[in-house]
């Protein structure tokens, strides 16, 4: 009998050992499926390299962001600080930055190879007499910022003959030289100084990429500058590394290719204003009443983490929609929207011989309500009239902010006519409207019907065309044409 019970015993003790193993295994295959490998697959030449070289130094733009810059406390933040960290993990080296003062440095100091790398810029035939690059990591479109009283502008060739503010040795210098030598190039130390020669009317535009304009724009804090365009050049980032060290190129390369797509998206998500919140819970306490009710606990947590993090990312990449498409003060579409369904309804009225009616209306003498009452007062006008414009068109048109006082809206199936009657309406409700502060407030309107073969431009022309008509007759009035 005793024989038979410690035999058993045995056989319990065995049978949990064995399970318990099970279940460390599958901890340790879980583990490696969410994490990717924090080293590279590197030839002997590059391995000696590594050994020889542990420290790589690097030269940025300090003053780009959300791309990079410099902080107050010396440090490298932005999109390539992220990216840098994650390659200096899968390389196995220390990137070391070289502070400098202005981007015109860091070329400099790359030329001289004080630096071995820098961190994050476009390719040119200029820049490859002293550089090898890497394959892309970052991309993005490259827009036209003029002043608000600028409608439209299609491209650079709307340039041709006049200002354009830009930073020393940004690589659209090389590019507008060649493609538009008639622009007149002003130079500037960064972006935002560039903004502001267009703001107080010394330059009549600046490009940049779209990220980093926006964020200067906010910086910026007027309503006198606006985007007014896109130009053809796309913003195509790479890390650049010197000419004379073929592994180091070889390296980075591989970092670049190797850095997995999750993690990528990650950091750009993170400086594109859209913050993804993720809690990770490293206390994993449970008792250990049975291995089979433990693995299958184990498992159903899982697959609940899993379901709630994409319904979050779900959730945020919706969040990141919307935030690209309205304006961040009155909620109702952007420019670049409006001007996206402008196109939609071209297509639409093409297509099967429809009609559709752009309505462009600005708010009389905004600029005497900010000085009389300030900016938030302002800002509060513009998100009533707003209101009251979207409460009273029909649920198929379409509310836009154009630009600082400037709104559109897009009305599919109407003629002349009927939106004349619509703006009409919509003028009075803005002239009897109880604003606060008591601020009396007037609208003028610019109606105009799509035409067979009218291209954006066109029909945007003629709404600005009959908007300043409606100016002056006295403004506070509607202009049909």
């Amino acid at each position: 009998m005793d024989s038979t019970l410690s035999s058993g015993i045995k056989i319990v003790k065995l049978f949990m050992q064995i399970q318990l193993r099970s279940f460390v295994c599958l901890l340790s295959i879980l583990w490696a499926s969410l994490s990717y490998a924090q080293s590279l697959t590197l030839t002997p030449t590059e391995q000696a390299y590594i050994q020889a070289n542990p420290v790589v130094t690097m030269c940025i733009d300090p003053d780009w962001l959300p791309f990079e810059a410099i902080d107050n406390q010396g440090k490298h933040v932005g999109l390539s600080a992220d990216f840098m960290q994650e390659y200096s993990k899968l390389i196995g080296v220390e990137i070391r930055l070289v502070p400098t003062k202005t981007w015109s440095e860091s070329i400099a100091k790359a030329k001289a190879r004080t630096c071995d790398i820098l961190s994050m810029l476009n390719t040119s035939p200029e820049r490859e007499q002293y550089l090898n690059f890497t394959d892309p990591y970052v991309t993005g479109a490259v827009v036209i910022v003029s002043n608000s009283d600028v409608l439209y502008l299609n491209g650079l060739s709307s340039l041709s003959g006049k200002k354009l503010a830009l930073p020393k040795n940004y690589i659209y210098e090389s590019l507008i030289k060649r493609d538009y030598p008639e622009i007149e190039i002003v130079y500037t130390n960064t972006q935002y100084e560039a903004l502001k020669l267009v703001s107080t009317g010394k330059a009549y535009a600046t490009i940049g990429t779209q990220i980093t304009v926006l964020r200067d724009l906010q910086a910026l804090a007027t309503q006198n500058v606006k985007v007014a365009g896109f130009t053809e050049y796309k913003t195509v980032l790479r890390v650049g590394v010197r000419k004379d060290d073929p592994v180091l190129l070889s390296v980075f390369s591989k970092a670049v290719a190797a850095l997995p797509l999750q993690r990528q998206n990650e950091i750009l998500q993170s400086w594109y204003s859209v913050k993804v919140e993720q809690q990770t819970n490293y206390r994993f306490i449970f008792q250990l009443i049975g291995v089979f009710a433990l693995l299958l606990f184990f498992g159903f947590m899982r697959y609940r983490g899993i379901r709630r993090f994409n319904q979050a990312l779900k959730e945020k990449n919706i969040e990141l929609k919307r935030l690209s498409q309205t304006d961040h003060l009155t909620g109702v579409y952007n420019r670049l929207k409006t001007d996206e369904c402008i196109k939609e309804e071209i297509t639409r009225c093409e297509r099967y011989a429809r009609s559709f009616v752009v309505i462009l209306f600005d708010i009389d003498h905004f600029k005497a309500i900010n000085d009389r009452y300030g900016h938030q007062v302002g800002d509060q006008v513009l998100c009533e009239i707003s209101r009251v414009v979207q409460e009273n068109i029909r649920q198929s048109d379409v509310l836009g902010r154009w630009g600082g006082e400037e709104f559109m809206v897009v009305c599919p199936e109407l003629d002349n006519d009927s939106a004349g009657q619509l703006a009409e309406k919509l003028r009075e409700l803005i002239e009897t409207y109880p604003f606060s502060h008591q601020v009396r407030v007037t609208a003028s309107f610019g109606v105009t019907e799509f035409q067979s073969e009218d291209r954006p431009t066109d029909i945007l022309r003629r709404a600005d065309e009959r908007l300043y008509e409606a100016k002056g007759l006295g403004r506070n009035c509607v202009s049909i044409g």
